[in-house]
């Protein structure tokens, strides 16, 4: 559904024959404990085939931005092995098996995450926006949250060849960072940031910690 403040370009009209693709085949080609490749044989609505198409089956993501007692934010630092850099980053990770029988299986995943990279808690969760991580590609989403209550009641618990640094900033240091480039972050991080931005910016008067 599209909002209704969207509206087409100037003298033209909204594509009412933009259809889904039929898939004819579909095989999974590789698949660990981490990914499953799933490559599918398709036809556009005119006709076109698309064969393979590979879609990448990930669980879905979460990612956290805890709001500290102080107003600071508590933010990761770690190695990423895909662009080979030690970046910044944020409270983030995949939904589990246990977080889907828990119920609200994204909010499951936030509270487990930030316990086991932080050895924080916190007393609740806002749900800042939900998002494609690449919807060309990608099958997952990814739901970015706002701790607040947030506080240490033990040690982290890292998985086998995890290492992470927690440290502290102010968001709107590190948004200034991010538009000047002294910073590079994943994309999804950097719009729960912007997004966390906002939602503080609106409710400002609350003196939310």
């Amino acid at each position: 559904m599209l909002s209704g403040s969207l509206h087409p370009e100037q003298g033209t009209t909204m594509s009412h024959e933009l259809k889904p693709w039929s898939v004819t085949a579909s095989r999974i080609t590789y698949e660990d404990r981490w990914i499953r490749l799933r490559s599918d044989d398709c036809v556009t609505a005119e006709g076109t085939v698309v064969a393979p198409f590979h879609v990448l089956d990930y669980p879905d993501w979460i990612n956290v931005i805890p709001l500290m007692p102080d107003g600071r934010i508590l933010l990761t630092r770690e190695y990423r092995h895909g662009c080979g850099e030690i970046i910044l980053g944020l409270v983030a990770g995949g939904v589990e098996p246990a977080d889907i029988e828990a119920g609200d299986a994204a909010m499951a995943a936030a509270r487990r995450e930030l316990r086991e990279e932080t050895g924080h808690e916190a007393s609740s969760f806002l749900k800042l926006l939900t998002s494609y991580p690449n919807a060309a590609n990608h099958s997952n989403i990814v739901t970015s949250w706002l701790a607040l209550g947030v506080n240490r009641t033990g040690e982290p618990r890292f998985d086998p060849g995890e290492k992470v640094d927690m440290l502290f900033a102010d968001l709107g240091d590190i948004l200034a960072d991010l538009r000047s480039g002294a910073v590079i972050m994943q994309s999804m991080h950097v719009a729960a940031l912007y997004a966390a931005e906002s939602w503080l910016r609106m409710h400002a008067s609350e003196g939310l910690k």
